[in-house]
């Protein structure tokens, strides 16, 4: 499964035939559902309490349920069609407790400490 956010719908609908070549699910996540947990997005869980948070329009993708050769494959074909997303996230245990806010603002994190050569955990 792929939780796309905030594609335009020419990209939206590039992605999505892509993810149907790839016998992969994907969906198009609405506002309205940013504060639910990552988990529930996917449909591993049934916890379905809405958090408040900070609206955002930067595209994303959070991928789930997507291995090895798959993943690649996956990753391969999103740069050959030019389907570029910035920020992107595989599911982890961790993640999943996320809401989408929560995991923007982590990937924002990371992406500003590369940016400036140190790690995204770092207390600096």
């Amino acid at each position: 499964m792929v939780l796309i956010y905030n594609l335009n719908p020419a990209k939206d609908a590039k992605l999505k035939m892509l993810c149907r070549r790839l016998n992969i699910g994907s969906r198009s996540v609405d506002k309205s559902e940013y504060g639910h947990k990552l988990g529930y997005l996917i449909g591993v869980s049934d916890e379905s309490q809405i958090t408040d948070g900070d609206d955002f329009d930067d595209e994303m993708l959070y991928i789930s349920g997507i291995r090895g050769g798959m993943l690649n494959l996956f990753i391969d074909q999103l740069r050959r069609n030019k389907i570029i997303v910035p920020l992107k996230a595989i599911h982890t245990p961790t993640n999943e407790g996320f809401t989408s806010y929560e995991l923007y603002k982590e990937l924002c994190a990371e992406r500003d400490a590369i940016a400036k050569g140190m790690n995204a955990h770092d207390q600096k």
